[in-house]
């Protein structure tokens, strides 16, 4: 009965090393804090007015940070984000992975050297990277358009807007952290802010750039830095409720963690979970709380309200 009971336990335990989790990226797009539309009109930071009616970008270069920093790249996986047609969010899947917390996920805008110069007739026509209609290859020399962008702009939103972004030069990582532990599929919520990519550019009597000079370089620019950002869904915040929440030290060393918080009221809830999602604390808070994580690894301190609302959260490691 014992060797049973050990086998079946082997089995389990086996089983639970061998899960793997499936880590997906979705992209809202968005115009001005609305959903995008094309051909709706907004204005840029210029207070230029403009409309869009095609916009296409690659993104491609996919990975994931993990359990304390690992990094595991996604192999040849190319996207071509397009909002022709349907501006629903855009689902990447990216696969399924053993781990245990999804610290960040990273990518690429464009598509890097070597697929940037090879023959796109060689793939298969569902392949992201095959010849496309509208085209979004420039030829072998340059390589592809690494986002299209035209429309109209001008005070009466009639003159002709196009930026053809070209170039190697323009292949930039991005990352968005998160806090996501113990799930068995996580998807990361990005935000793409469409009204970003015109900040800093004069289209008030309409423009046509295909390259990588002038004002290219601003667009570029503007979709690595100012265009994405992690959502609300996913990101971790501080509620204003929250005026201060403090850990440390961190990373904890000798088995104390010690925990500061000033809070607008006294029924919050105070939880501590591992990597696995397990809770090991939980109670009401106090302005000044220690409590004793003996066992290594990351772990995830969350405060919420009585209604169960995250108000604040702190990833911890202890050495």
């Amino acid at each position: 009965m014992r060797i049973a009971l050990q086998f079946i336990l082997f089995i389990l335990c086996s089983f639970s090393i061998s899960a793997q989790s499936t880590v997906n990226i979705q992209i809202n797009h968005l115009l001005d804090g609305e959903t995008f539309e094309n051909e709706v009109a907004s204005t840029n930071d210029l207070g230029n007015d403009f409309m869009i009616d095609r916009l296409q970008y690659y993104l491609s270069g996919f990975s994931i940070k993990h359990d304390g920093g690992q990094v595991t790249e996604v192999e040849d996986l190319y996207v071509l984000v397009s909002l022709l047609g349907s501006t629903d969010p855009t689902i990447i899947e990216l696969g399924e992975y053993e781990i245990e917390s999804l610290e960040s996920v990273l990518f690429y805008f464009g598509v890097d050297y070597s697929a940037n110069h090879a023959d796109p007739s060689l793939l298969h026509p569902s392949h992201p990277l095959a010849p496309k209609f509208p085209s979004m290859h420039w030829g072998w020399s340059a390589g592809y358009r690494f986002i299209a962008l035209e429309g109209m702009s001008g005070p009466n939103v009639d003159q002709e807007l196009q930026f053809h972004c070209i170039g190697d030069e323009f292949y930039k990582q991005m990352e968005y952290e998160v806090t996501m532990s113990g799930e068995s599929s996580y998807t990361v919520e990005v935000d793409a802010e469409y009204k970003n990519l015109l900040e800093g550019i004069d289209i008030s009597s309409g423009l046509i750039l295909h390259g990588n000079l002038g004002e290219i370089q601003t667009l570029a620019a503007n979709i690595s830095e100012k265009v994405f950002s992690t959502s609300s869904a996913t990101s971790t915040y501080d509620s204003e409720l929250v005026n201060s929440f403090e850990v440390y030290p961190n990373p904890v060393t000798n088995g104390q963690l010690n925990i500061k918080m000033d809070v607008a009221s006294s029924n919050n809830l105070l939880r501590v979970q591992d990597a696995l999602g397990r809770v090991v604390f939980s109670g009401t808070q106090s302005s000044n709380t220690q409590i004793e994580l003996a066992n290594q690894g990351m772990y995830f301190l969350t405060i919420a309200d009585s209604n169960g609302k995250t108000l604040a959260t702190r990833k911890v490691v202890v050495q």
